[in-house]
């Protein structure tokens, strides 16, 4: 299939929206002939920095000489951004020849009414289908939503699992408590799997360690945690960040607190593969090379730099959590700053705590109707940033936001953008802004 073709396809598909549960896509992956069998995986879950936490691991495997499968969501800059090898996107030839093979075997699922795969499922089924084609030694596999019922889910072993920072976020989907969600999201973990998780607050820490007791994950030393208490030496800066972690000193590219609990989360990850590499015929991975690839991480969209001048930051957060932590890092590095916000939000996301959050530390706002069905009126979202006593003006596209943000930020001395809302309406900023 043409790649333009695809890309119809695909539009026309997600309107099936998300249907949790694995019967299509184990039905799917078996007349594919079970791609996702035979290559050892990090399978990733969580809320928050899941994306984070890969783009380390992964840098530090290939920086270790390993042939890495990457498979994301969701993108913000390429549709393709979703499966990449090495850092390579999948070409538009072969999503054509991958995602047509498998659009046929769909065409024939349902004409045997043994299923009707979504959007996600396909895709997913195309990361296993072109990983085992390119020849992975590893792959990386983030969940898109869930855990247990999440499409990704189909492992029979998975050497290594990762938990990710938990907070509230598809409610309606996951469950209303934390430790709900909490147990959503470990229904990867399999029997002999290892488990590494980020620094839990406490509803989730207590849902994550009644697993590790009930599975004995400890005893078998089959569970690693990341460990904030063997943290010193903390230096947190915009553009980059130093610290110590077990007595080993590290330098990351990537700036926000968070960075660093995610860092020490994927420092764990790459210790839990060590121990299980040589069962792979794959050798582990030395401390000079997790440094290095620590170092040499780079993730777009996630309190990323866009410009120093004028001084352009975009964030993808997009939870009560995700703002909170954006609240914060803003806070530390831009004290008696004055703050251009250009916000986009979808209506289903609880966008009231996000401006009670950020309205407090806004000089102007400047609001868009993201390129979304589940979009907030751009209008409506500038009203409530009104009544929140924040001067706030509404425009019809991304470019015209950020000339006027821009414009704005020339005329007002120490000031800043903040690109924020969603990672979609991150990738279009981003998308505007490199254009320019």
């Amino acid at each position: 299939m043409r790649y333009d073709d695809i890309m119809k396809y695909i539009e026309e598909r997600n309107k099936l929206g998300s249907v949790p549960g694995l019967d299509n896509i184990l039905e799917l992956l078996r007349r594919l002939g079970n791609p996702e069998k035979g290559i050892p995986a990090f399978h990733i879950a969580g809320t928050n920095g899941k994306g984070s936490i890969m783009a380390y691991v992964e840098t530090v495997l290939i920086e270790a000489g390993y042939k890495v499968g990457r498979y994301i969501s969701p993108t913000i800059i390429d549709y393709r951004e979703r499966w990449q090898v090495n850092k390579e996107y999948m070409s538009k030839r072969e999503c054509g020849q991958i995602m047509g093979h498998i659009i046929e075997e769909v065409g024939r699922m349902e004409e045997d009414n043994a299923g009707r795969p979504t959007s996600f499922e396909i895709e997913t089924a195309a990361a296993f289908l072109w990983f085992k084609k390119k020849g992975c030694d590893i792959i990386l596999i983030e969940c898109g939503m869930g855990g247990g019922l999440d499409a990704t889910n189909v492992f029979t072993e998975t050497p290594i699992d990762v938990l990710a920072s938990i907070s509230f976020d598809h409610m309606q989907f996951l469950g209303n408590t934390l430790t709900a969600i909490t147990k959503e999201k470990l229904g990867i973990v399999k029997e002999g799997d290892i488990l590494v998780s980020y620094p839990q607050t406490a509803e989730p820490k207590k849902a994550v360690d009644k697993l590790v007791s009930k599975n004995k994950l400890a005893e078998t030393g089959r569970y690693f945690e990341a460990d904030p208490d063997a943290l010193s030496d903390v230096e947190d800066g915009l553009f980059k960040s130093s610290f110590r972690y077990k007595n080993e000193k590290y330098e990351i590219g990537l700036a926000g607190a968070a960075q660093i609990y995610n860092a020490i989360t994927a420092i764990e990850a790459i210790e839990a593969f060590n121990t299980v590499a040589v069962r792979y015929g794959l050798k582990k991975v030395p401390k000079k090379i997790v440094k290095k690839g620590l170092k040499e991480t780079s993730w777009q969209g996630r309190f990323s730099v866009l410009s120093e001048e004028p001084l352009f930051i975009v964030d993808g957060a997009h939870n009560s959590d995700a703002w909170e932590k954006l609240s914060k890092d803003v806070r530390k590095y831009f004290t008696n700053k004055k703050l251009i916000f250009i916000i986009g939000v979808l209506r289903d996301k609880e966008y009231e705590k996000m401006l009670d959050l950020l309205t407090p530390l806004m000089e102007y706002a400047v609001t868009v109707t993201t390129d979304s069905p589940r979009a907030l009126d751009g209008k409506v979202l500038a009203e409530l940033i009104g009544e929140r006593g924040v001067k706030a003006v509404f425009t019809d596209s991304i470019k015209k936001a950020v000339k006027f943000a821009e414009k704005q930020a020339a005329e007002t001395a120490d000031s800043v953008i903040i690109g924020c809302g969603t990672l979609s309406f991150v990738g279009d900023i981003i998308r505007t802004v490199k254009k320019k």
